[in-house]
């Protein structure tokens, strides 16, 4: 479960998301803690703030609290499970809230077919790199 929950750090994520290239501002270096704050822009260009707001590896636990300023306030919350050998349950919750009327339909695209579209590619793209990892 270690192994899963290290992949949704922000400096590990990039081992499984092709587009994730985070810009760090504290630690500037990078790291996989609590108040780790980074950087990163939307599929429209907006820039997005991410603190990293919980980080225990062995309890398999990660949150964000994530900004576009002006625009979407967001709650990130993942939490793994062990389910038998070498295999764990990921419990991922978003709570998306617009600042401004012109965000309602950002927040509002955050439903039940986009949800599973997530589901797929994570459970796919973790899976992958956790394969790749046990080969090195």
């Amino acid at each position: 479960m270690t192994e899963a929950t290290a992949l949704f750090g922000p400096v590990r994520e990039a081992e499984w998301a092709v587009h994730w290239v985070p810009h760090f501002v504290n630690p500037a270096e990078g790291e996989q803690r609590e108040g780790v704050v980074f950087m990163t822009q939307d599929h429209q260009g907006r820039e997005r703030v991410w603190v990293m707001t919980e980080y225990d590896i062995k309890e398999g636990r990660v949150s964000y609290a994530v900004v576009t300023p002006g625009f979407v306030v967001t709650t990130l919350k993942i939490r793994l499970r062990p389910d038998g050998n070498r295999r764990s349950k990921v419990t991922i919750t978003y709570h998306c809230s617009a600042m401004v009327p012109e965000a309602n339909g950002e927040v509002n695209q955050h439903n039940r077919q986009w949800a599973e579209q997530q589901r797929i590619h994570w459970e796919r793209a973790i899976n992958a790199a956790l394969a790749k990892g046990r080969q090195s």
